[in-house]
């Protein structure tokens, strides 16, 4: 009746008691399927099979049968040098130069996956390695006999079973020694006695460890979002990112929040005018005579350009810079500390963004305008250059970030340096021997809002303490809240707050007249067809 090839319309005695299904009222089909249940207690599949440790350099000695152990490389060359190279697993010959090194794939987290499929290695997934490129897959994943990550193909007997818990012959599950019935009785006293003291502990503790957990509070950071990563999201769609289970609340970036500040000016009478306070100065001193450019940064049109010029000037970074580049008529450039032309970064290490789409951005609208040489969109660095006059076509090209405000006759004595023959490099060397900054609106802004986030927690603290000590003055000496003592004293809610406590009990009634019933405050509910005396 389904089983296997019998087309009989019931299910024979034999499929029932031992052939496939081991149902059986006798003790010997239940012995027989409990030996088949039994599994071999197997090394964890990213462990070494002779220190039980998890690997970093995993090799695999090959065995007859097609199966592999997988050892760490410097666990295992010792062994062999000591034991006289005998496999400590099978006991059989193995030489050092007969290991197979394994390449597994890892997550960014170094969960070891199948390359392919990206599904995670578990105690459960069939593990096999091919010989000739060292690539750990799951089984599912080499079935067109060609290895895809070396795209080399590979014959079946280059294939070794590295872990296959589902797939074990019975004849190599070792036989579970037989228990007393004394011996099985003291096991089960002691796992009975450890189950209690566990219970004990944990009762102990609980009423320890409950409180604590319960006032442990996450502060909340002053730059979160109302938005979630969404990383939770992600994870549930693609493969390709790390599981998630919790949710995280976005966090947004400080500096971001500080140039949209700067960005977008305060709205008030007089406010839009105050420019001044928003722009950096300073001065960029050179080699030519000692002379200086002074510099005024809008830091309102162009805020992360100023920051990344400010901070790059603080870390010493355009000290000895030299001036590579020198178009007269046109510009001179700098800001490389390799002096070629095509080296320099930002402050973080990576190219950032233009702003010359911003509100209000700047333009090459005259002499002395000064801002960011790239070699494309979204490639500014720490390079810029100062113009000797208007260039409207390099608008919406590069950010203008400042302009000159002083040191015309130093720009004019740049301009006139001569050049080396069929080059756009000054013949004579100048450099940049410091920045002073003599104005940083960011740092007055961090400042600020460092004050204001001090004053923030010293009233959260101000009212966190008047909100104890009005807690403390409700309650008396005795540990009693007010007001509690005379609420015990009143009748309880509901029909009972309409007696009288203090009322005289009426005298008994007659024994020939029956006494009234009772009123209740609530009708009961009838139940049945009632009574049928009053008929």
């Amino acid at each position: 009746m389904g089983h296997g090839n019998s087309n009989k319309l019931y299910v024979t005695h034999a499929e029932h008691s031992g052939m496939f299904g081991q149902h059986t009222a006798s003790s010997a089909g239940h012995k027989a399927k409990e030996q088949l249940s039994q599994r071999r207690i197997q090394t964890p599949f990213d462990c070494c099979s002779l220190t039980f440790q998890p690997f970093t350099n995993p090799v695999c000695a090959r065995n007859s049968d097609g199966t592999g152990n997988v050892f760490e490389l410097v666990s295992i060359i010792p062994w062999l040098k000591q034991h006289g190279n005998i496999n400590p697993v099978t006991q059989e010959p193995l030489q050092p130069s007969d290991l197979i090194p394994l390449h597994y794939a890892r997550k960014p987290s170094g969960e070891i996956h199948d390359p392919i499929s990206f599904k995670p290695f578990s105690e459960h997934s069939h593990i096999v390695a091919i010989a000739t490129t060292g690539n750990v897959f799951i089984a599912e994943s080499i079935k067109g006999g060609r290895d895809l990550v070396a795209d080399v193909k590979f014959k079946k007997e280059d294939v070794i079973t590295l872990q296959n818990p589902h797939g074990l012959p019975p004849a190599s599950v070792p036989a579970k020694p037989a228990q007393t019935a004394q011996a099985v009785k003291e096991k089960a006293v002691k796992e009975k006695e450890k189950l209690d003291t566990d219970k004990g502990k944990a009762l102990v503790t609980k009423p320890a460890t409950s409180p604590a957990v319960a006032q442990a509070k996450v502060p909340k950071p002053w730059n979160a979002s109302p938005y979630s990563t969404g990383l939770p999201g992600a994870s549930l769609t693609s493969t390709s990112v790390d599981p998630q289970t919790q949710s995280s609340q976005l966090l947004w970036d400080e500096e971001e929040l500080m140039f949209d500040e700067f960005a977008n000016p305060p709205k008030g009478k007089g406010k839009e005018k105050d420019v001044g306070k928003r722009r950096a100065y300073v001065r960029v001193v050179t080699s030519l005579g000692g002379g200086a450019l002074n510099l005024e940064l809008y830091c309102e049109k162009a805020p992360k350009t100023c920051y990344n010029f400010l901070q790059l000037a603080k870390a010493g970074k355009y000290n000895n810079c030299l001036f590579h580049r020198l178009v007269p008529g046109f510009m001179i450039q700098t800001g490389d500390p390799t002096g070629t032309g095509s080296g320099g970064e930002s402050c973080w290490g990576t190219p950032f963004r233009d702003e010359y789409d911003l509100r209000n951005a700047a333009k090459h609208d005259s002499r002395g305008v000064v801002a960011m040489a790239n070699k494309g969109p979204a490639t500014n660095g720490s390079q810029f250059y100062i113009t000797f006059r208007p260039a409207p076509h390099l608008d919406k090209k590069h950010t203008v970030f400042g302009k000159l405000v002083g040191g015309e006759d130093v720009l004019d004595a740049l301009e006139a340096l001569p050049l080396k023959p069929g080059t756009e490099r000054p013949a004579k060397p100048v450099r940049i021997t410091e920045v002073i900054i003599y104005q940083d609106p960011f740092e007055e802004y961090k400042e600020r809002e460092k004050r204001k986030r001090e004053r923030k927690a010293e009233n959260q603290q101000v009212r966190a303490k008047e909100a104890e000590e009005k807690a403390k003055d409700d309650i008396n000496w005795f540990g009693v809240k007010v007001g509690q003592e005379k609420s015990d004293v009143k009748a309880a809610g509901g029909v009972g707050k309409y007696l009288n406590l203090n009322a005289k009990r009426p005298l008994d009634a007659p024994s020939g007249i029956s006494p009234a019933p009772p009123e209740e405050g609530k009708k009961k509910r009838r139940i049945g067809f009632g009574d049928f005396e009053g008929w």
